[in-house]
């Protein structure tokens, strides 16, 4: 796992803003944590920490940097609306 300085380094990285860019664009800015429009951060659905790849499409999801912070580390279980999402 990247350490934090590591982490704030790869998030100024060019490829990182490109995808970041892919995927508010794919998801329309809907954060998948709380279903909300206005999204403006990439979250990785598999935490870094836990093996995550930082820059596949299919590992990072549009959200919210209130909803991403919050969310920490933790693992969502799988569900079909953002809502019904448990930490």
């Amino acid at each position: 796992m990247p350490s934090n300085p590591e982490l704030a380094k790869m998030r100024k990285t060019y490829r990182y803003q490109q995808a970041r860019k892919q995927i508010l664009k794919r998801d329309r800015g809907i954060c998948w944590l709380c279903g909300r429009p206005g999204a403006t951060t990439a979250d990785h659905v598999v935490p870094l920490s836990k093996g995550g790849h930082p820059f596949d499409p299919a590992n990072l999801r549009a959200a919210h940097r209130s909803c991403n912070s919050s969310r920490g580390a933790a693992s969502p279980s799988v569900s079909a609306t953002p809502t019904s999402r448990r930490w």
